[in-house]
């Protein structure tokens, strides 16, 4: 359809028409038709080319009026649409100079247009790179969009290029429209959102349209169901992957729907394999804005593993969870079960309690993974050693318990006690450290040492306290009255070696008397632990265990450089005394680094060898004659002395005593100390002492506690003397 004239026109052309039809007619009807008048023709058509050039003239003008008029209004009706709308109008020369930029700029951050109006598009390099980026292109001539933020609006930019530059210039005039796009990219992140959280959900998510036909599954349902999703979209068996299909259930379920719009239950699902599992279940209605059903929406997820996780934490309420075993809690249910038990029957119920000895030594010395270790190992021996009807319990730290129902008599319960100390015979390995442990155990009868609970538990508790302060390492029972040990030994060897590094062993220091002249010419340094439980303990009830376990050597060294340290400080206090002694075992004599030990430890006190005597006792040397005389040879030429002690105890033939560098014998204590009570005994010294003198040994005197004793030895030529009488036994503090 042609478009309509301006108005201004249709009048123009219809005065044109006018004006030619007035000539027309008077030309053709009148030759003459204004004769009474002066006017020729040539007049009156002048004068009506006249009057329509006027008419024409004003008509135009008018039209031109008017519409530069309706232009200025239409170009401020642009102007004030630009301003008014999201969208922005850049103008850019060629030069990159930005001419012009329409719309609204204004931002939070403080982006005004006049700001950048005459700059060149490189301000923006710093503020904006991803619009700077497509400012730089457009400037090369290319027509393109692209999207990008200015400030915090989102925008879609189309620019368009205008002619060449001019000559010289390096790019193209262009311009450029941007269009706010900020709540469409918003809304587009919104539906990515949803459909991202639609498929990574461990959720499985069923979506189905108003008829109920499944329209879309996530891959959670794939994942729970494992059945691929074209088997089911486009299905209606969307609420038919649960396994009650009853019609009751589904008029349930769409009731259910119709009256609150939701439904939920914990409900059996089968999997496409045929397997049933447990899935909490629940369907909503999705309505549209007049109230018409559009969706359903199915989410399920699979129960099992909270189940399986429930099932866990409540083992683990009942369990320790280093060992396995029952914790306390369950130790007091099952007692409380137990006793209940031995009511109605008639029976008898024994609780034992078992504390480790000496357990936290184990972890400050070895550290707690080894004592964790130890814990595990020893709950794995208790459940092999009693009954599977029995019950085992780690009750808290180094404590366990085992309860016995139905035990008829007291040799079954102490059957059952040594069964649990024998767990502790063989030793404990724990991350390559062999451990030897023992234990306490103490023992609570029902109905003897209490008629419930509580009394038995105190019970049990106090036996096995009693155990502890009896010496550890055995069972006690209150109601008995008695305390048994485990049979052999009654240290282990770890005890030692932990003993050596808590720094538990010590030298005391016996004074050693010249009878002659009173004068203290030496000292014995006498081995002691200091037990962390018993207290001082002689080397008598342990060093036979330490030469089983091959610990001796390292305790010998260490009592070698302690008495040579100790001598250094007397000196510095000066004290006088010409030398100190301590005693050898066997494993000593027979280790060939031994002699190498001793003259190294004293080169390191800057000690002569003469200020050392070591000691030997007259059993041990003749064992192993040959090796011991070689020792004595080695440290003999360097000056170190040497006594046989406990001389005379073996009765043997003396002749030995020629053959070895010894300078000192000793006589036996117990010889000395029934001095005087009858004449063999004083006659078998007396003979002793001569024999020292036919070989040239000086001979002392051990166990001298009464002034006869001594007045007996003065008489028989006896040149030393140790024992109470002159000194007992004392730290190095009191000795100095």
């Amino acid at each position: 359809m042609a478009k309509a004239k301006p108005i201004w026109q249709q009048l123009a052309i219809a005065t044109l028409y006018l004006s030619i039809a007035v000539l027309y007619a008077y030309t053709s009807i009148s030759p003459r038709p204004f004769s009474g008048m002066l006017i020729e023709h040539w007049q009156v058509f002048s004068l009506l080319a006249l009057a329509w050039l006027l008419s024409s003239a004003a008509v135009l003008y008018h039209g031109f009026i008017f519409g530069v008029i309706s232009d200025r209004k239409k170009t401020a009706l642009l102007e004030k649409t630009v301003v008014v709308s999201p969208h922005l109008l850049w103008r850019i020369d060629d030069g990159g100079v930005i001419l012009g930029i329409d719309g609204q700029l204004e931002e939070k951050e403080g982006l005004q247009a006049e700001d950048f109006l005459g700059r060149s598009i490189d301000a923006f390099e710093a503020i904006n790179p991803d619009f700077y980026h497509l400012l730089k292109k457009a400037k090369r001539g290319e027509h393109f969009d692209a999207c990008c933020a200015i400030g915090s609006r989102y925008y879609h930019h189309e620019f368009f290029p205008l002619d060449v530059g001019a000559e010289g210039s390096d790019g193209v005039a262009f311009q450029c429209v941007s269009a706010e796009i900020t709540q469409e990219n918003q809304f587009r992140d919104r539906v990515e959102l949803a459909r991202q959280i639609f498929s990574k959900t461990n959720q499985a998510i069923v979506i189905l349209d108003r008829r109920r036909i499944v329209t879309s599954v996530n891959s959670a349902f794939t994942q729970l169901t494992q059945c691929p999703s074209e088997r089911v979209v486009g299905t209606r068996n969307g609420f038919a992957i649960c396994e009650e299909r009853s019609i009751g259930f589904y008029r349930t379920v769409l009731e259910s729907l119709k009256r609150t719009g939701a439904w939920s239950s914990e409900v059996s699902l089968r999997r496409s394999s045929g397997e049933l599992f447990t899935a909490q279940v629940s369907i909503h209605v999705i309505k549209g804005r007049l109230g018409q059903i559009n969706n359903y929406v199915m989410f399920f997820s699979d129960l099992s593993h909270s189940e399986q996780t429930h099932e866990e934490l409540r083992y683990l309420a009942d369990h320790d969870n280093l060992t396995d075993l029952p914790n306390r809690r369950l130790f007091l249910d099952r007692l409380d079960q137990g006793l209940k038990r031995a009511q109605r029957t008639n029976s008898q119920l024994a609780v034992y309690f078992i504390d480790l000895d000496s357990f936290k030594l184990i972890n400050d010395t070895y550290g707690h993974p080894v004592g964790d270790e130890i814990l595990k190992a020893v709950g794995r021996r208790l459940l092999s050693a009693v009954r599977h009807s029995d019950t085992v319990a780690r009750l808290a730290g180094d404590e366990f318990t085992v309860i016995t129902e139905n035990v008829t008599d007291t040799a079954e319960i102490n059957s059952i006690a040594q069964k649990i100390m024998g767990c502790f015979e063989a030793p404990f390995t724990a991350l390559g450290e062999n451990i030897d442990m023992s234990a306490s155990v103490g023992i609570g009868l029902y109905p003897e040492d209490g008629g419930d609970l509580t009394s038995l538990l105190q019970r049990a508790d106090e036996a096995m306290y009693k155990a502890k302060a009896e010496g550890r390492n055995g069972f006690y029972s209150l109601s008995e009255g008695r305390m048994e040990y485990l049979p052999g030994a009654m240290f282990f060897p770890s005890e030692l070696r932990v003993a050596l590094k808590r720094g538990q062993m010590e030298l005391v220091y016996q004074p050693l008397h010249d009878l002659r002249n009173g004068r203290v010419v030496g000292c014995e340094g006498l081995l002691r632990w200091n037990h962390h439980c018993r207290g001082i303990i002689s080397p008598g009830d342990f060093m036979t265990l330490s030469e089983g376990a091959g610990i001796t050597g390292a305790i010998g060294q260490w009592a070698l450089a302690e008495a040579c340290q100790q001598l250094l400080s007397w000196r510095a206090a000066r004290v006088k005394l010409d030398y100190v002694s301590i005693n050898i075992a066997n494993s000593q004599i027979n280790d060939p680094g031994y002699a190498e030990i001793v003259i190294d430890t004293l080169s390191a006190h800057g000690l002569h060898p003469s200020n050392l005597m070591l000691e030997i006792a007259e059993g041990v040397l003749l064992r192993n004659l040959s090796r011991t005389r070689k020792l004595m040879e080695q440290l003999s030429e360097v000056g170190v002395r040497f006594c046989v002690d406990e001389f005379g105890s073996s009765l043997a033939d003396y002749s030995y005593i020629r053959d070895i560098p010894a300078d000192t014998l000793k006589i036996e204590q117990r010889l000395i100390v029934r001095a005087g009570v009858g004449h063999e005994d004083s006659s078998l010294i007396r003979a002793l002492v001569g024999i020292g003198d036919i070989v040239g040994k000086k001979v002392v005197a051990v166990g001298v506690e009464r002034p006869g004793q001594e007045a007996l030895l003065l008489e028989v030529g006896c040149s030393a003397a140790q024992g109470y009488l002159y000194g007992r036994p004392m730290s190095a503090e009191k000795f100095g």
